[in-house]
């Protein structure tokens, strides 16, 4: 997130949302790794956030997660591939919304991963 924020900090919306988005899509992958040794080829955060909570025995919080955030979520791989492939242009409430969201994700597979390790031998 320190590369999404300094893009924000030069004004670099695009790159800030897109630099969130990746941040974001890294962190669940390496979870992925370290809690089920499970390498996904996709990138696709709600299919990401499924399969860790899968792996973490947290289905069901996480397709309520899933399901209460599904317009952000759908933004946000909206966002890694309009700026990857599509001329778009974000402006700073939108990369405002979508990095805060981002950190709000980290914050729910934080408290995941905490309540899974608390329960495993």
């Amino acid at each position: 997130m320190e590369l999404a924020e300094s893009a924000f900090g030069e004004e670099k919306y695009d790159a800030a949302i897109f630099l969130a988005e990746q941040a974001l899509q890294f962190y669940l992958k390496a979870l992925l790794i370290k809690y089920a040794n499970v390498r996904l080829r996709t990138h696709s955060v709600r299919e990401l956030l499924a399969a860790l909570g899968k792996a973490l025995e947290a289905e069901e919080k996480v397709v309520d997660f899933i399901r209460s955030h599904r317009s952000l979520l759908r933004e946000l791989e909206d966002a890694y591939i309009g700026t990857r492939y599509e001329p778009r242009r974000y402006y700073r409430e939108d990369a405002e919304e979508l990095m805060e969201f981002v950190r709000e994700v980290m914050d729910f597979l934080e408290v995941l991963t905490d309540e899974f390790e608390r329960k495993s031998p």
